[in-house]
């Protein structure tokens, strides 16, 4: 089994249960009736308007506009003869008996020292009640804050809501990697988070209108930067256009 990504000084892990919960008030809702898309999803092309777009979200508006699931990775089987009585599950091996959403965790255009929030939903797709725990990688900038009710089983179709908790000291890319424990096997939510990054102002489209043949015509683009870092980019056209 893979160990979680390392974030902090620390090697131990944190129990999601080691976080105080009565004092905690949420304020960010997850959406609702996420579709689940099964299979590989080749990664989405993207015009340059959408991706300013898309950069520009905080995290609240990036999970806001996250409407898709897939199935989380498997890391490792366990013996359910172990771990309970209800040794049969309608769900197949091959899939987690919990559905976490988001099924990746990303946090983007954050301030240090602030701190930020993104609840992760476990729903128990089994058709009996079943146990689910989160662990990770002892972290200086992120922590678990579980449900009051973390150590009792999850009814058949229901969520149980863990709220992941960000405090970054600089404005840089972290990594980080969550592990949730079912009654069947382990398996990782992946957490980004998105620092400091170039975005390029680029038109969508050049439109070169009615133009004579075997007639150059010549379009001047201009590209800002308006991202919080410096941008090294290069174009390229195929023919009949250059660059």
């Amino acid at each position: 089994m893979p160990t979680p990504t390392q974030v902090g000084s620390g090697e131990g892990r944190v129990a999601a249960g080691d976080m105080p919960r009565l004092q905690y008030q949420s304020k960010v809702v997850a959406p609702r009736n996420p579709r689940l898309v099964r299979g590989e999803m080749p990664p989405p092309k993207m015009t340059p308007s959408k991706f300013l777009h898309e950069m520009g979200l905080d995290t609240a508006g990036k999970l806001a506009s996250t409407h898709e699931m897939h199935l989380p990775q498997i890391v490792e089987l366990l013996d359910m003869a172990e771990t309970t009585h209800q040794k049969f599950s309608q769900v197949n091996i091959d899939e987690a008996m919990f559905q976490p959403f988001p099924s990746e965790i990303r946090f983007q255009n954050y301030e240090p020292h602030q701190t930020y929030e993104v609840p992760l939903q476990l729903r128990n797709n089994d058709g009996v009640p079943r146990l689910v725990k989160v662990y990770q990688t002892d972290s200086p900038y992120f922590s678990i804050i579980s449900p009051n009710n973390v150590g009792d089983k999850v009814a058949p179709g229901m969520a149980s809501t863990f709220r992941i908790l960000f405090t970054p000291l600089e404005k840089k890319d972290y990594v980080h990697e969550l592990l949730c424990i079912t009654e069947r096997e382990k398996f990782v939510v992946p957490v980004h988070c998105i620092g400091a990054r170039a975005i390029l102002d680029f038109p969508d489209y050049v439109n070169f209108s009615a133009w004579p043949v075997k007639h150059t015509a010549t379009q001047t683009l201009l590209v800002r930067n308006i991202g919080n870092k410096d941008a090294t980019f290069s174009l390229a056209a195929q023919r009949p256009f250059s660059v």
